[in-house]
């Protein structure tokens, strides 16, 4: 059996918390792109000796550089995928379309773990547990009794809605499928339309939306109470109309990658036992 390196390229705590975990695993892991541990001196030595490389989430900030808050230089993702090659499995968040296309050119693996289904159906707790912290610090009235709307009825919505539920808020879902009014009747949560934001004055004192495409607009928002305050927690596009919201005077908080802000360890562990299965399936076992 072929020797168990992983590099752990760049990223935040959870990037480090991940390394922990793997070496729990019994796996060789090794550094690059962090001050405050033990890494290797170059990209190219770090790359060059390791079979898998996990890359953070976000991968990038700017389209350019490795996103490595915890290291004091500049890493080029051109730099990255000019050491790659078909021996080499990347495993990273948010991949650019564009590194993608490099890493095929040189015929390297690569997973997008944010698109793991495993990932998905894992991060919806500490995301759900990031949105009541946010209500708790942000609005002025206590969960139990808050008029909570949440909008899309998927992985996220689901644990979300029933968190929400047994704090003792009155909780109402928005989705457009069938199964999800049937999920939301048999866990005894409200669901309504998608349509009906536009179609009906709506009362709530908090709506979350877990949509990443644009499903509040002007029609929908001039439905809102005026005090209601708007919680953006999916990717972009979003599903808030920000400037339609703005010009409206709602509150607005975007609350983006709220697993690595709450409970980083539990968000490294998740991406860790999302990438687990594909790195036995190549062979290598713990």
């Amino acid at each position: 059996m072929k020797d168990k390196s992983i590099l752990i390229l760049g990223g935040d705590n959870r990037s480090l918390y991940l390394g922990e975990f793997l070496e729990k695993h019994n796996f060789n892991i090794c550094y690059y792109a962090f001050n405050q541990t033990d890494c290797y001196n170059t990209l190219f030595d770090a790359i060059n000796d390791c079979d898998f490389i996990v890359l953070p989430l976000p991968f990038t900030r700017d389209r350019v550089t490795l996103n490595a808050p915890l290291f004091d230089e500049r890493v080029l993702i051109s730099d990255i995928y000019a050491l790659a090659s078909p021996e080499k499995t990347f495993f990273g968040g948010q991949l650019p379309k564009s590194f993608c296309e490099e890493l095929d050119a040189r015929s390297s693996s690569y997973y997008d773990y944010l698109l793991l289904d495993e990932f998905a159906i894992y991060n919806a707790v500490p995301t759900a547990e990031g949105v009541i912290m946010v209500l708790i610090e942000e609005l002025p009235i206590t969960i139990h009794g808050m008029r909570c709307a949440v909008t899309g009825y998927g992985k996220v919505g689901k644990v979300l809605a029933l968190a929400l539920k047994a704090l003792g808020a009155d909780v109402t879902v928005f989705a457009r499928k069938e199964q999800a009014f049937a999920d939301a009747f048999s866990k005894s949560v409200k669901c309504r339309y998608i349509s009906e934001l536009s179609a009906t004055n709506n009362d709530f004192d908090v709506l979350i939306n877990t949509v990443p495409t644009k499903i509040l607009g002007s029609e929908e928002l001039d439905r809102l109470n005026p005090d209601c305050v708007l919680v953006e927690i999916a990717s972009a596009p979003f599903g808030i109309d920000f400037q339609s919201a703005k010009e409206r005077a709602f509150k607005v908080i975007k609350a983006s990658s709220l697993p690595g802000k709450v409970a980083p360890k539990s968000a490294a562990e998740i991406i860790g036992r999302s990438i687990l299965p594909i790195i036995r399936a190549r062979g290598y076992s713990d």
